[in-house]
């Protein structure tokens, strides 16, 4: 269910963000010549940053016409992007992974920020940038670590700078279901998020592309293309003798024929390479002189297995997390969340697993391979694994699935993950699965001190089928200290600064998706229990919908059961019309705003069975009656709170008569003020001691406060003013009319149920007598004449007042905003007016 406005945009954006996010994944591997890591950076980018990614993608990337994807990429600015590319797809995984994750284990805010960073620069440094980067680099795994630590934490830094703030703002702030990872509105602020982090990490990235610490946008060529109109190979050629490289002593030349001899030093960047230098390196030609083992499922050359095989991963891995969560946390949300991630990755896993069996059945030299039928048993192992607990939740319950059984079979599908992705690594690294020869055309090239680095670009470049792309940097110790320091002086402004204005203790499960009042002040002090109290009421839960012809304060009858008087109250969440086109959601007692009227009599045993259909607890309390005290009502003093789902029976005798009402009584200021109260009328045992009127009419009070679609508690508080104001649950002009004849004699019974403000309430036509005040009578020598009463919140007052003259006469409060309807009159008034209408 979309609840705000920005809801219906979040759906648009996301649309888009998919369109755009297939277009550029169909684009890159259709015709796109870049490496497969950088086709996967700006499909990551462009799904997190939707059309503006798609946009990078055209303007820096996209290869305008055949043959031209050297040189469009060969411009600093654009290299700056392939270099932020790389550098957001693996973080921002990195820090969204964490988000979801913490969130749904209920840590706080401050907490959630150093996860997200440290699984976003983890998640960059040893995944994205050392592992997938790996059979480009040459060398070891724990080299290209070493190489890739520093661009990396530079560009990191930079980029939660600029997340970390919109995340701590935008998440703590009036609409806080985006802490919620089930909500549009957490996904959108992720993307701004990244948005953001892309542009504070760019420059950085820029600079480190200028000075040889990081490599740009990338060409990768299919063996033998022609460039269109020269009748030659673009890129790095086979023939060393047609192409010779072209020196040039210029910092940012490009060199589209340069090439790297394919047995030099093929474990540490080529010819000219050095292995002290992150594989970041700008731009990169190269030649991979081996033939691989090809693959059968593919799109181009590209083989279709592995870069499938993350989906599944990430959804298993999700899902382990997810029964993780449930253990420490009990939460159902997390059990049916761990239910639909073990879909996703049996589903994912099996379309993976169809890609690699074709492989393995339609190649010889891949069945040959030991590692290849252990990596087949380990996928089908897997699937079998991830279908049976699946099975498992399906039929004993998602919650009830997941201790002991679950969780373990979780375990040990991310265990046999971890083989087979061990024995899938040894196939493509060691054996060449579906690593095939292919040419890198010329990248960004940054020689040292201006001399010509001809071996590829950026001074190196692939040798031999692990060749690597050696750089030579020429940024000093100096400035790489300094540009750290101003990075790390920039992270710590954004993780830390925002702790000033918003509560950074508090975490999703605190605030429970709360959406605030526009207005309200929350500062780093507001505890998460002001703002539940303050928080509108979901409309999701709304159980029912009533209009104008559903009544409140509607008498209920009572049964009886030896002797006693039984009322069965039930609250809910309903939708409840207060004028023809403006609704309220509010909690209600038995579908109605006010609450059932109790209409009993002094001396009367009466049983009142509460049923709370609430998302919160609650109880009653009998305003004014003497009752023994654990009748009373106030939660945690005289009574348990009654849970959701729980109920209380009350029982007393009725020892006054007079007017009085109920009410909640746990967490009031929220509770009555969105309408959970009732009128208690109970008459006199001696029918000659009840003051007598030709008719009698109950005005119950009430504030509202309802803007943007979501109604909150009202309170006289910032943020907290009413708009609408009702007498038994409707506003004027749609309250009810009283008609009577001249002569007449009218018993008004005001009764404050509201919580927040004094109405003076006043009646057109002449004074009134005040005869009862809070249930009390007053005698007759201390009775007075008023035309207005002030009544306060929890105050009663009996009033007469006799029909002198014909025509339309007013009750209403006489504070004039109070008879407004959004602060607009209809028919002459609004909100506190009632009409009396005499006939002669």
């Amino acid at each position: 269910m979309f609840v705000q406005p920005v809801d219906y945009f979040l759906a648009v954006w996301f649309v888009l963000a998919g369109l755009s996010t297939a277009y550029v994944a169909w684009d890159q591997f259709r015709n796109n010549p870049e490496p497969v890591v950088m086709k996967w950076g700006f499909i990551l980018v462009t799904l997190y940053m939707g059309p503006l990614g798609l946009l990078i993608y055209v303007l820096a990337d996209k290869e305008p016409r055949p043959g031209e994807h050297e040189a469009f990429t060969k411009p600093l600015w654009k290299q700056g992007v392939g270099s932020t590319i790389h550098c957001v797809a693996g973080d921002a995984t990195g820090i969204i992974l964490a988000a979801a994750i913490t969130a749904a284990l209920g840590l706080p805010m401050w907490i959630d920020l150093i996860v997200e960073y440290v699984a976003g620069f983890a998640f960059g440094l040893f995944i994205f940038q050392s592992l997938f980067m790996k059979s480009m680099m040459g060398g070891t795994y724990w080299e290209n670590v070493r190489k890739s630590f520093m661009p990396e934490f530079i560009s990191m830094n930079f980029m939660m700078a600029g997340m970390a703030p919109v995340m701590s703002f935008l998440m703590m702030g009036s609409d806080m279901r985006a802490m919620e990872p089930t909500e549009l509105l957490f996904w959108g602020v992720m993307s701004l998020g990244v948005i953001v982090g892309f542009i504070t990490a760019y420059p950085a990235n820029v600079w480190m592309v200028a000075r040889g610490l990081k490599h740009g946008l990338m060409t990768e060529r299919e063996p033998g293309f022609e460039k269109a109109g020269e009748g030659g190979i673009a890129g790095h050629s086979h023939d060393e003798e047609k192409h010779k490289p072209e020196p040039t002593g210029d910092r940012s030349s490009h060199s589209a024929h340069a090439r790297v001899d394919e047995h030099a030093n093929p474990g540490h960047g080529g010819a000219g390479g050095n292995p002290g230098v992150s594989h970041h390196g700008s731009g990169h030609g190269s030649t991979h002189g081996e033939a691989g083992i090809a693959a059968f499922a593919r799109i181009g050359r590209h083989p279709l297995h592995p870069m499938l095989v993350p989906l599944p991963i990430g959804f298993f891995v999700a899902a382990l997390l997810a029964d993780l969560a449930y253990w420490l946390t009990a939460s159902p949300t997390t059990a049916s969340a761990a239910t639909w991630l073990i879909a996703g990755g049996v589903v994912t896993g099996a379309v993976a697993a169809a890609a690699g069996l074709a492989d393995f059945l339609a190649n010889a030299e891949i069945r040959a391979l030991y590692h290849a039928r252990y990596h087949l048993a380990g996928n089908i192992a897997v699937l079998a694994i991830g279908a049976a607990s699946l099975w498992l939740r399906g039929s004993v319950g998602e919650a009830d699935a997941v201790l002991p059984w679950g969780l373990s079979m979780s375990a040990a599908v991310v265990a046999l993950l971890a083989f087979t992705g061990w024995h899938g690594g040894e196939m493509v690294f060691g054996h060449g699965i579906g690593m095939q020869p292919h040419q890198h055309g010329a990248g960004h090239r940054v020689p040292r001190s201006g001399h010509d680095s001809s071996h590829g670009n950026g001074g190196g470049g692939s040798g031999g089928r692990h060749g690597g792309h050696g750089m030579e940097p020429d940024a000093t110790v100096p400035q790489l200290a300094a540009f750290g320091g101003v990075s790390v002086l920039a992270l710590a402004l954004g993780m830390i600064a925002p702790a000033n204005w918003v509560n950074l203790t508090l975490s999703a499960r605190d605030v429970g998706g709360a959406i605030m009042p526009p207005g309200m002040i929350m500062d780093r002090d507001t505890p998460a229990a002001a703002m539940l109290d303050m928080a509108a009421v979901h409309p999701r839960l709304v159980t029912a919908s009533h209009g104008l012809e559903v009544r409140g304060d509607r008498e209920l009858g009572a049964r009886m059961e030896n002797g006693v008087k039984v009322f069965d109250l039930e609250t809910s969440v309903i939708r409840w019309a207060i004028l023809p086109d403006v609704k309220v959601d509010a909690y209600a007692i038995n579908g109605q705003v006010p609450g059932p009227r109790l209409h009993i009599r002094q001396g009367d045993r009466v049983r009142i069975n509460v049923t709370n259909r609430l998302p919160e607890s609650t109880t009653l309390h009998w305003h004014g009656l003497i009752l023994p005290n654990e009748m009373d009502g106030p939660a945690e003093i005289t009574q348990e709170p009654i849970p959701p789902g729980g109920s209380y029976r009350y029982e007393f005798t009725a020892g006054q008569s007079g007017t009085y009402f109920y009410h909640s009584h746990d967490h009031v200021d929220r509770q009555q003020a969105l309408g959970l109260y009732g009128a208690l009328i109970i008459d006199p045992a001696n029918p000659q001691d009840e003051i007598a009127a030709d008719h009698e009419y109950v005005i119950q009070l009430q504030e509202w406060l309802m803007r943007e679609g979501l109604t909150f508690p009202s309170m006289p508080m910032d943020g907290g003013q009413p708009n609408y104001f009702t007498i038994n649950g409707r506003a004027y002009p749609s309250t009810d009319t009283i008609r009577m004849k001249v002569g007449e004699t009218l018993k008004v019974r005001f009764i404050g149920t509201n919580n927040g403000f004094i109405h003076p309430m006043h009646i057109h036509g002449g004074p009134f007598e005040v005869v009862a005040r809070d249930g009390e009578t007053i005698p007759v020598p201390a009775r007075f004449l008023a035309d207005t009463v002030n009544v306060g919140p929890g105050q009663r007052y009996d009033v007469v007042w006799q029909a002198r003259r014909p025509g339309k006469w007013l009750i209403h409060c006489h504070i004039g905003h109070h008879t407004t309807n959004n602060n607009v009159e209809e028919k002459g008034g609004g909100g506190l007016m009632v009409v009396i209408d005499v006939q002669p």
